[in-house]
């Protein structure tokens, strides 16, 4: 018997349980209005989420070494690059952005192959590259390895998930150096690049000044950031009741997806927020327990890249929604509805799962 680390399989599955929940009632009146079928949005959430917990368990029965193979990994990475660049060529546009490309008839996001590739890719030479022994040559080639798929993911353009893979990335050369010098330098020189990336874009910077207007005054916050705000508000201590919401019946845009968390706190309160939290804390405190206790620095690198992407997507959503950080449409991660970016968090699951009983039986 594989042994199971119960302290993140349980909280992903309670995770994916009150999103089923808060995807079925922010989804149906959306789903009635656009597709004249109430139940399209939560049909389509319930197959991702069967075909992503299909992926755990196959996973989970995978050795991890696998992935450090060079004819395993290097096509993998290839094959992402190539699937990013032909979304830009011949991607299907939505609201203004060509993310998504459909291939036998199923659609998705490259981009989010793009965070299996870049964990993947720098665990191994992290791991292999001697990073600590040759710092600067090093971490030259470290940001030239995810570079490349985050310039395809900003060309999209895609600038949440640009910024998911900035603090992923960054996250695992901190691991892999082992220094604060390094870190400080990698997360300065982001925040510069964000900002050239954003002042190049007028729509990202009318976000931007718009939510720090927002901070000051209320009046001047975008719409779903207002609307959102006020549903969370409305709900109260222990909300209005499941189902009962008010702001997800088209006052909020994409409610089922990065704007779920008004939802959540309209309809479950104070209380439900703070035990989707709880769940999230106990997830990451788990993963990254793992990776202080890893036996090696491959092992290290990939559970902090893994554990870093589920906190990030959780930490921009949260703050979007709540007006903490500018709205960048991102979803909430086993929560939010999303095929793509559903399969390969439950996917990482699985390998976080893979490594944890692989690294129980060396102990």
């Amino acid at each position: 018997m594989r042994k199971i680390h119960f302290g993140i399989l349980i909280p992903v599955l309670l995770l994916l349980t009150i999103g089923w929940l808060l995807v079925f009632s922010s989804s149906a009146y959306f789903s009635m209005a656009r597709r004249g079928d109430a139940y399209h949005y939560i049909q389509r959430h319930s197959y991702f989420i069967i075909a992503g917990l299909i992926l755990l368990v196959a996973a989970f029965y995978v050795n991890y070494r696998v992935y450090t193979k060079p004819s395993i990994l290097v096509p993998f990475v290839i094959t992402t690059y190539a699937l990013m660049i032909l979304t830009l060529i011949a991607g299907e546009t939505v609201n203004f952005a060509t993310r998504w490309i459909v291939i036998f008839g199923i659609q998705f996001m490259p981009s989010d192959l793009a965070k299996i590739s870049i964990i993947l890719t720098m665990s191994f030479t992290l791991a292999t590259l001697e990073a600590r022994k040759k710092r600067y040559i090093a971490i030259i080639i470290h940001l030239i390895i995810p570079m490349g798929l985050i310039i395809l993911t900003y060309l999209q353009p895609d600038f949440s998930t640009t910024v998911t893979l900035f603090i992923v990335s960054a996250a695992m050369l901190f691991v892999g150096f082992d220094g604060w010098a390094y870190f400080i330098t990698i997360i300065g020189g982001a925040a510069g690049a964000f900002y050239l990336i954003a002042a190049l874009a007028p729509y990202r910077m009318v976000r931007i000044t718009t939510f720090f207007a927002g901070l000051t005054d209320i009046r001047e916050v975008a719409r779903q950031i207002r609307y959102g705000i006020l549903a969370i508000a409305s709900g109260g201590i222990f909300g209005v009741g499941p189902g009962e919401s008010t702001f997800n019946k088209l006052y909020i845009p994409e409610p089922h997806n990065d704007m779920i968390v008004s939802t959540l706190g309209e309809e479950f309160g104070f209380v439900g927020m703070a035990i989707v939290l709880l769940l999230f804390f106990i997830l990451i405190i788990n993963i990254f327990r793992m990776a202080l206790n890893a036996s090696t620095l491959y092992v290290r690198v990939l559970t902090t890249g893994i554990g870093t992407l589920i906190f990030a997507q959780m930490v921009i959503n949260f703050g979007s929604t709540l007006g903490l950080v500018p709205p960048t449409g991102i979803g909430l991660p086993f929560i939010s509805y999303g095929g793509t970016n559903m399969m390969v968090l439950l996917g990482l699951v699985g390998i976080l799962l893979n490594v944890y009983a692989s690294e129980s039986r060396i102990r």
